[in-house]
């Protein structure tokens, strides 16, 4: 591999300020076909990494950048989808694993990756063209836009587990303002570009000292400095004082310092040269019009340790410290609430099932309801467990009564409205122009919201990547939209939510940012962007456990499928109500039945599942995905369903509910429709048999994918009267049988159809 890319003397460039264009084009440059096949799969052309390295010969890596380059290369891995048809991360075919064999080459990965983890790919591409233009490169050698978004784009999630993001956010944070959000664009990347540019001439010798003034950008240029660069970077007050320093170090005075960067929160019109080596950076606009959210600033990762004081400052140090008591008997209740939820909630009225909150917003392993999202707010939130009045307020208001919880949570947030300085809360204070105050009601909904998601956030060991910071602001924004007047419990904590999936909340949370194109599709199963992949589990495995099948699985790196990279896999649709029926095989039997004291499991034998992948035609970067399900007893016939509608509907099905330490009546003489095997119901005209309808298969078993992908009963029977009726699907969990079933029932209104699937006999 070591000759596929020539060092740089091969083709060339100058070691100095400069680059010899008239050298560059009489230069050669050799690529091996393997190489060429990678770059082509990247959608790179070679003479773009040709024309990088020219710029990136002026760059010098310190030791121990270099090193920690390195071991993010060494960590980086790829991981199967079902039946090993999609990868998901860096593939050993992957580009990146031929760009590190020369100098020129490790400095453009190193960079490349420091801009993904900063700001969006189209503002780091941009950034990489200004660069190059810097160095006055003929028309003929300068490549397109499209081709420096694929190279950023090849190294992007590199350093997602390093410490670099949290290295950017220790120097980001310093200049963010306290208690408000602080969503931003980044200032001019030709700005950014040219300060870059002053940066490597530090690091090669050819410039003692950098001053730098400006916003969040500054941070970003100090951070490379620091963790790529090995430069001595000082953060100073206006006065000269030392305020930070990303070694941790301290000192009076600092003559050795490299880069020394001083912040201020006002703008600039332009970029300002104020001697040959003090630059002032703009800074960006501030963001908070939903297009505009592709393009703000990470600002780094934070810890979760610090993050909910990290992030939002003041006001969450008045929910920890000050109003620790009326903060855990909010948290508390919204567990107990949660609890009620997944147990169907628990026989009150109030509760509309066929509204059913899990479908809105469907995290449902234990850790995200109950006694387990107490647990997993203080392993996953120490600062939650640090106050012992906020913990022990928490663990009381959570064994509490459903109606008592609701009474609780309503009271808590009425009492914190009282506290709260934020513009909605205070409408009649004082107007702070476009600054957002953090609103002390929104930061209780957005620590729900952490709690319940990540338990069903799965990563690989050492590839664990940490939340940005842009991405927890975010994540606050979408749970800031109930008015005043709304009911706390059914519109704030059960309320619906934009981005609410957790597919989609991950996306959020790491990314600081959501695909665009899963906004257009109807039901994304994988995303790729920002350097990460978010899959569903149902895509790498057909489990149907719900509690497994739920998970989110996020990895640095891309989609890769056939060897060409890919942004999203969403579900291949099935044209219609009829698609099941046509290619499906029906059920053994349909009986009326009174007793239930000889059922037995009845599913087709050697099921198999096959993961078909085609391509949208309409979109380059997108896939469509669905399982085919099909058993030799069947030859011809066939069930296809998607991943993410699967993972929806053992969302749906799933209760928490259970008979445990009941005396409940048996179920005998409790008439219900048996449906032996797990085929296609059959359209029948006795009108005997109608709903409840129970199916008998085992547990975990890819019988039960076969069950939920039939949706509708089938149109000419007696009981539909031609009307498309919904089947509504519901697993047993820890419930009777007769519990099983009449909650089914309950829960299948308003047109619908129960099928209780039982799994425990």
């Amino acid at each position: 591999m070591s000759q596929d890319l020539q060092p740089s003397t091969a083709v060339g460039f100058q070691q100095q300020g400069t680059v010899d264009w008239t050298r560059v084009l009489s230069g050669s440059v050799t690529f091996s076909v393997d190489v060429l096949s990678r770059l082509s799969t990247a959608g790179i052309e070679a003479f773009t990494v040709y024309a990088a390295r020219a710029i990136f010969s002026k760059a010098k890596l310190g030791p121990n950048g270099e090193l920690r380059l390195h071991r993010a290369l060494a960590k980086l891995s790829a991981f199967p989808s079902f039946g090993k048809v999609l990868w998901f991360g860096f593939g050993v075919k992957h580009i990146i694993w031929s760009m590190q064999e020369s100098t020129e080459d490790l400095n453009c990965l190193g960079i490349c990756a420091c801009l993904a983890e900063g700001f969006s790919t189209i503002v780091a591409a941009k950034v990489m063209r200004e660069l190059f233009l810097l160095y006055n490169p003929p028309v003929e050698l300068t490549p397109a836009l499209r081709q420096w978004i694929s190279l950023v784009e090849c190294s992007g999630g590199l350093l997602a587990s390093s410490e670099f993001g949290l290295v950017l956010h220790g120097l980001t944070k310093i200049c963010l303002k306290d208690g408000v959000c602080n969503l931003q664009g980044s200032g001019s990347p030709k700005d950014i570009a040219l300060v870059l540019k002053e940066v490597f001439e530090v690091s090669a010798g050819r410039l003692d000292r950098l001053f730098l003034s400006g916003g969040t950008d500054c941070a970003w240029i100090a951070a490379v400095a620091h963790w790529l660069l090995d430069l001595r970077v000082d953060v100073q007050e206006a006065d000269g004082t030392i305020i930070y320093r990303p070694d941790g170090t301290r000192s009076e005075s600092s003559p050795d310092a490299q880069v020394i960067i001083t912040y201020h929160q006002g703008r600039s019109s332009e970029l300002i040269q104020v001697d040959s080596r003090h630059y002032i950076i703009r800074s960006g606009e501030m963001l908070f019009e939903h297009a505009q959210y592709q393009d703000i600033m990470s600002y780094g990762r934070v810890s979760w340790e610090s993050c909910l004081v990290d992030t939002f400052g003041s006001p969450m140090k008045i929910l920890l410290k000050d109003q620790a008591r009326i903060t855990g008997a909010c948290l508390g209740s919204a567990a107990r609430i949660f609890l009620a939820i997944m147990r169907d909630g628990e026989g009150h009225e109030e509760f509309s099932l066929t509204d059913n909150p899990r479908d809105l917003y469907p995290p449902i392993v234990e850790s995200s309801f109950g006694r387990g999202f107490y647990l997993s707010a203080r392993r996953l939130l120490p600062e939650l467990g640090q106050n012992t009045v906020l913990d022990q307020a928490m663990e009381a208001a959570m064994n509490k009564g459903y109606v008592d919880a609701t009474q609780q949570f309503s009271q808590a947030f009425t009492s914190l409205r009282q506290l709260c300085s934020c513009l909605k809360c205070r409408p009649n204070g004082a107007d702070e122009g476009k600054e957002i105050t953090f609103c002390l009601l929104s930061l209780i909904l957005t620590i729900c919201d952490l709690i319940r998601v990540m338990p069903t956030i799965c990563m690989q060991k050492d590839l664990e990547v940490q939340p940005t910071r842009a991405g927890l602001e975010r994540l606050y924004l979408n749970n800031n939209g109930m008015s005043l007047e709304s009911d706390p419990v059914r519109c704030g904590l059960m309320g619906s939510k934009q981005g609410s999936s957790s597919l989609t909340m991950a996306q959020t949370l790491f990314a600081g940012r959501q695909n665009e194109r899963d906004m257009s599709s109807g039901f994304p199963v994988a995303s790729s962007h920002s350097g990460l992949c978010f899959c569903l589990n149902t895509l790498m495995e057909t489990t149907s456990d719900p509690q497994a099948a739920c998970i989110v699985v996020v990895v640095p790196g891309r989609i890769q499928w056939n060897n060409s990279m890919y942004e999203t896999v969403s579900d291949q649709s099935l044209h219609g109500v009829d698609a099941v029926e046509q290619t499906g095989y029906d059920a053994i039997s349909m009986t009326t039945v009174l007793k239930y004291d000889d059922l037995n499991y009845s599913s087709s034998p050697g099921l198999s599942a096959q993961l078909v992948i085609t391509e949208d035609i309409r979109a380059p970067t997108s896939l469509f995905a669905a399982y085919r399900l099909s058993t030799p007893a069947y030859p011809g016939r066939s069930f296809s369903v998607g991943a993410a509608y699967v993972w929806r509907q053992l969302n749906r099905a799933f209760t928490a509910a259970t008979c445990e330490g009941k005396m409940c009546e048996s179920p005998n003489g409790f008439q219900s429709t048996l449906v032996r095997g797990d085929g296609l119901l059959a359209m029948i005209d006795e009108p005997t048999l109608l709903p409840p309808i129970i199916r008998v298969l085992p547990p975990k078993d890819l019988s039960v994918w076969v069950v939920l992908s039939q949706c509708w009963l089938p149109k000419f029977s007696d009981y539909t009267k031609g009307r498309t009726v919904v089947l509504r699907h519901r697993l047993q969990g820890g419930q009777c049988v007769r519990c099983c079933i009449v909650l089914t029932e309950k829960a299948a209104q308003h047109g619908m159809c129960g099928v209780s699937i039982l799994t425990s006999l």
